[in-house]
């Protein structure tokens, strides 16, 4: 490696030490008492390490834990049912309504998720869907499928449909190519689609505040921003309600991390 390689590794090195402090704070104050924490000088390592932290806050957030956990898992299936078949549809069929379509799903990621929020609410007090875990699915949705549909259009216009033909010649039903030929192609793009699916309600937070007003029915998002007003600010407890949150998502980055660089790279070149 040259001089040159060797400072811009440096470099490299000591900027992602830099964001993986708060990262690396979060986690050692989630096991500290209250004293140690604001010991000066503060300590590198926990002296005393302890559990009461992570148990206290997994106990009073485990309800929300589950909302998040059925939240994000509802979202992921519906948008895996819907986003793939709409996809394909706006890649193979040369409909007069797809360009509109196209647009008006762009046009929807443009519009942040507070100006969709009241009019939701509005909507679902009419419906009875407040403080209910569908309504809060199918919120979640609003966002999930429009932008999984536009990804996954990249990855079904690399399908060949000559394959589809192929295999509709064979007697396969519309359907069965489809289920047969095309997601098996596209199944890159479908874990991408899956894995944003998933996380986009895990991270929700306005939808949770604003149409599931019960404590009891909020996600852990929620949970944790109210569980500060009633414990005041326990840093400690904190720290480790926001390291049970991030538990989760960061197990699925980390093992599902090479299929969103693939997905992305491919969605990008193919399309």
């Amino acid at each position: 490696m040259t001089t040159k390689g060797v400072r811009w590794t440096i470099f490299g090195v000591l900027i992602t030490a830099l964001l993986l402090a708060p990262v690396y704070l979060m986690i050692m104050y989630s096991f500290e008492t209250l004293e140690d924490m604001f010991h000066i000088p503060p300590y590198l390592f926990p002296p005393n390490p302890t559990l009461k932290p992570m148990i206290e806050t997994f106990t009073g957030l485990r309800a929300n834990l589950w909302n998040s956990i059925v939240y994000s898992v509802g979202t992921l299936i519906i948008t895996l049912i819907v986003a793939p078949p709409a996809a394909y549809a706006l890649a193979h069929f040369n409909l007069r309504i797809n360009k509109y379509v196209n647009m008006t799903l762009f046009l929807s990621q443009m519009f942040p998720v507070v100006m969709l929020a009241i009019p939701l609410f509005l909507i679902y007090s009419r419906l009875d869907l407040v403080n209910t875990r569908i309504g809060m699915i199918l919120a979640n949705t609003t966002y999930s499928i429009p932008f999984c549909t536009l990804v996954l259009t990249a990855f079904m216009k690399s399908v060949p449909f000559d394959l589809v033909e192929a295999a509709l010649i064979d007697g396969a039903s519309s359907f069965g190519a489809f289920f047969r030929v095309v997601l098996p192609i596209a199944k890159s793009g479908l874990a991408t689609c899956a894995i944003f699916a998933f996380l986009f309600p895990w991270s929700d937070f306005v939808y949770g505040m604003i149409i599931s007003v019960d404590n009891k029915m909020q996600p852990m998002s929620v949970g944790l921003y109210k569980y500060m007003e009633l414990y005041g600010l326990r840093w400690n407890n904190l720290m480790a309600g926001g390291l049970i949150f991030a538990i989760p998502a960061l197990v699925i980055v980390v093992l599902a991390g090479r299929f969103i660089v693939q997905g992305l790279t491919a969605g990008a070149i193919k399309g």
